[in-house]
Order: C-alpha cells, then structure tokens, then sequence
C-alpha cells in the first residue's frame, strides 16, 4: 500500500480513471471481441467509478471496500474480469503481500472468471502484466507491469483473428493498459484533478449481428453455491463471466430470456443488482446521433434503494440523512454499510431530507439536452417531500417533465420502475405512466417488521401505526405501506415467528395472482433476508423473479436496523 508520501489510493483511482475516461470513445470504437457491442470502454469506466466513489468515503477497510465495489459496479464482460482482478489484487494488498503476487494473483482470477478463456485479450495481458512486474518498490513494479503489458497488446492481433481482421487491438486490453498508465503517472508525480463524484455515462450496446443473444444480463448473486451455480450457468448463453466468490459473485452473461437465468441463478443464491441491456435495441435504426434526441428518462429517488441504475435511460436523485451538522446524499456519500456503522455509534439520531427543487432543475436540464421527455417517478408525498420538489422543479420545463406520486416506497417502488421502463419500451408514452402506476399500486403489496417503532416514531412516518406505540414489550409489529401510509397488520410476540408471520400475510394478500415478482429489503440483516427469500419461494408457485435490496440511510433511517420487508407485484 503506498507510504505516507505517496500518493493515496483515491488519488491512484482517480489517475486510473482520467486516464480511461480519455480512452472510452476509442476503445468502444475498436471492440470487437466477443461481441462487437462497441461498450468495452464504458463498462470499464463504470467499473472504476464504481471503486473511486468507494475510496471517497476512506473506508476503514479500503481492501474490502474497493473489492465490493467493483464487482458491485462492474459491467459487461469486460468489467467483470476487471472486477475479478481488482478484487483479488486489492485482497491480496490488504493481508500485506507484495504488489508482485497481486498482480499475479488478479490475473489467475481474471482468467477463473470465464469458464472458456481465448487468448489475445484482457486475460494474456493480465498475465503478462503480472509476469512482468518486479522491482523493489511500487514504482519500479508497475513501470515493469506497464511495459509488459504494453508489449502484450501489441501482440493481441497476431493471437485473435477478429482482431486481425479488424485491424485493432483488443478493446479489453487496451483498457487494461490505459489504467495502469493512469496509475504510473500517479506515481510519477503527474498532478490529479479531482472533479467531485463521477457520474459517467451507462454503456449502450450497439447492435451486433454475430451475436445469438438478446440479452446482455449482469447480476450479483451472494451466498452462492458456486460449484452448482457454474456448472448451471454453462447453459445459459454466452460470454460468461463468473467474478468474486461465495459471499459475493458477479454474473455476466448473454442470453434470450433474462428471467430464466436470474431464476436459474435463484436457485444457488440470493440474487440482486440486475441489470439488462438490449443488444438490438437499435438493430433497426442506426445509433442516435448526439444531435438527435432520445425517447423518455426516466427520474427516480434513492427510497427505491437501487443505487445503481439499472436501464441506460435512469438517472436516480439522493435524498440527504443527516448527523447532526453533517449531511450525506443517500448513497452517495454514504453507502448503506456505512450509514449502518455509523448509526451503532453515533449518539446523535439520523433526520433525512427531499432533495431541494434546484437539484431535480440541474437533472432534468441535462437530461433533456438528451431526451424529449422525463418521467420523475418518486416515494409517496405521504412520507417525503420529494415529490413537492420534483413539482417544483418541472415547472422550469413546461410540457416535457412528467412527475409521479408512486405512493410507494423502496421495495415496490424499484418493482414500479422495472415495469415503467418495459411499458416505454413496448411503446407506451409518457402520458400513460401516472395510470400505470395507479393500476401498480392496486397489484402491489409491501409488508415490513422493525425491530422497534421508535425510529418510525421519531420520524413522523409512523401513520396509524401510531396506535401501537407503548404496547411492544416483547412483541414484533407487522406494518405495511398502504395508500402511502405506515398502517398496522397485526403483531407477533418472540422474533422467530416474524417471518412465518409475513409470508403467510403475503400468500393470503397475493392470493388473487397467478404470478409475481417479488422483492425483499433488508437493514444490514442479509441473512434473515435470504431465509426470507427461502420461505417466500417454498411458499407458493408463480414467483417469476425475486430481488434483495438492502435499505440505505434515508429508508434505514425510519425503519431503523433491523427491519425487514417483502413487496410483491402481480405480472401483467
């Protein structure tokens, strides 16, 4: 790890990612391998920014940190086995070894990651990289590292006949190598400009007519049966890229029916953080150009607790937690594991704030640079603010922002998102989102259980659940958010009967539906989530997906640690 003098690990991140983002057209231009989707460079770029915005709230574990983040961040095949590497490499850091076995230990992770390794890309130039790499201190090593893997590069078409023919190196590699010249010249004194949180662009496939998938698909899976979930996934599609370990494992696949893998991959773990892009999205119509205006945005807030967008044309507006005098933006400045941490040790009580008008003006202005319309779907007026805002701020844009009272929260809401996207992408227009969230709501349920109501209490979200306050001693409420509002359903007395308790109040409300989607939310308690999730799927048939979140600090904040939901969604 670098000495006092040296350069911090934010400021290595952020060379790196100068450094990329300057390549990103030129390495989306030249990929062609596997899949001529012309996104390598952004779906590195998303895996970076995922691992500096980590660095920004200097964790107290940077090797973990860093390591979560990329695989949680990654995208696409490429980003995936940077992930692997990054998260091995910087595992290896943290326990104290030499950067040399890092390095070595990161490419035989990258090559473990795909199931059929092709030599000519990102996997020979990891290795080269690593056999090259020697010196007595981290400048020396990674001058070496550079060279060799410059060296490797250069040799990709000679190994790679797509390549050849093309007439270009391999995307992938290209990007390797462009992160290490960032760090170099970290290293070398040349000075880092730090622009404040990257936000770059989601990588959009462009159509390619060699592939035999519809789907890029990529997920987290955590708690996993590998050895069964590998030799599953075999049949899913193609490009294939398993990252990470049993705790926490990234996917990356091609394939026709996104619900089938993620209820394949259901079965050896608890999956979370989809995200599927459409590689023939623009198969009949040639790329946009930056002068032509694209369809609808969609605006969502951070009490749908999905911190990363998971569709190219989302955009998510944090709501702010504050700590007395200090004030954090929902993930992020402070990811969920940090708000958790804090809380046990903080003797000042959490308040959350909407975000004011002028930050929802500064999205949608940049925003409908790009598009002819926005969709601002927020948590219900009921329990926040955010929505008055968002109000506020569409009338700068007369006529193109339409802005929607979801009258949900977390678990549902994320469920409304996924299916306001797929009715656009059918062909529905802005105008019939707010009825499609009417009719949502009727088809929706989210029930939850806290471990005590005074954090619903002490922030006026309680509603009628009011009623129960002062009547808890030894006993576990049941709530639900119904019409916008916390109301009571019942209470169960010892913390072993919670679960039963909920889903069978799930099974009697979703009794009515054939078939569901389904997800569960979480306060820092992953394990009682995934046997919820156990439960849930023994419970009944018809459960067509089920997702984990985990709520972040401005929900975390009301429901206070451990809380536990279960939302459900009829399918059309």
């Amino acid at each position: 790890m670098p000495g006092p003098l040296s350069p911090t690990l934010l400021e290595l991140a952020l060379g790196a990612r100068m450094r990329l983002a300057g390549e990103c057209e030129r390495l989306n231009a030249i990929n062609v391998f596997p899949v001529a989707d012309g996104d390598t460079g952004s779906n590195l770029l998303h895996t970076i920014d995922a691992v500096v915005e980590s660095l920004r709230g200097d964790p107290a574990d940077p090797a973990r940190a860093v390591g979560d983040a990329a695989l949680l961040g990654a995208r696409g095949n490429s980003g995936t086995i940077l992930a692997s590497m990054i998260r091995t490499a910087a595992s290896e850091l943290g326990a104290g070894q030499p950067l040399t076995q890092a390095l070595l230990r990161g490419a035989q992770a990258a090559y473990r990651a795909v199931p059929e390794p092709v030599e000519g890309t990102m996997l020979t130039v990891a290795q080269a990289l690593a056999d090259a790499a020697h010196g007595e201190t981290i400048e020396e090593c990674l001058v070496t590292a550079l060279a060799g893997a410059q060296a490797a590069l250069a040799q990709t078409p000679d190994q790679l006949e797509q390549l050849r023919s093309a007439g270009v190196v391999d995307a992938g590699a290209a990007g390797l190598v462009a992160l290490l010249e960032g760090v170099a010249a970290v290293l070398a004194g040349e000075p880092v400009v730090d622009h404040g949180s990257v936000v770059s662009l989601p990588a959009v496939h462009s159509a390619d007519p060699t592939s035999h998938y519809r789907y890029c698909i990529g997920f987290v899976v955590r708690n996993a049966d590998l050895d069964g979930l590998r030799s599953a996934a075999d049949g899913w599609g193609d490009s294939l890229v398993l990252a990470g370990d049993r705790e926490l494992l990234r996917v990356h696949v091609h394939a026709d029916v996104v619900e089938h893998v993620t209820a394949a991959a259901g079965v050896f773990g608890a999956v979370s953080d989809l995200a599927v892009l459409d590689m023939r999205a623009d198969s009949v119509a040639p790329r946009r150009q930056r002068s032509q205006l694209a369809g609808t945005a969609i605006v969502y807030d951070s009490t749908a607790d999905l911190p990363v967008a998971e569709h190219p044309d989302w955009t998510m507006v944090p709501l702010t937690v504050h700590f007395g005098e200090t004030e954090f933006r929902d993930y992020v400045d402070l990811s969920a594991a940090e708000f958790y941490e804090r809380l046990a040790s903080s003797a000042t009580h959490p308040t959350t704030s909407q975000p004011a008008p002028g930050a929802f003006i500064a999205t949608y202005r940049d925003l409908l640079e790009r598009y002819e319309h926005v969709v601002s779907v927020h948590i219900s007026a009921g329990l926040s603010g955010t929505y008055g805002s968002a109000c506020t701020a569409a009338q700068e844009f007369p006529g193109r922002v339409t802005v929607i009272d979801s009258r949900l929260v977390s678990m549902p809401l994320a469920l409304g998102l996924v299916r306001a996207q797929a009715a656009l992408d059918a062909g529905a227009s802005p105008a019939e989102l707010p009825l499609l969230f009417e009719r949502l709501r009727e088809r929706s349920d989210c029930l939850f259980s806290v471990a005590t109501l005074e954090f619903l209490q002490r922030g006026g979200r309680i509603g009628r659940a009011q009623a129960l306050v002062g009547s808890l001693l030894g006993v576990h409420p049941l709530l639900a958010i119904e019409q916008g509002e916390v109301v009571p359903i019942g209470r169960v007395r010892g913390e072993a009967r919670v679960l039963p308790e909920l889903v069978a109040e799930f099974v009697r409300r979703a009794s009515p539906y054939p078939t569901l989607d389904v997800a569960i939310a979480h306060a820092d308690d992953l394990e009682r989530a995934v046997e919820l999730e156990a439960l849930v799927r023994a419970a009944r048939t018809g459960i067509r997906s089920v997702r984990i979140l985990t709520l972040g600090a401005v929900v975390g904040t009301h429901a206070g640690p451990g809380a536990l939901g279960l939302a459900s969604l009829a399918a059309d």
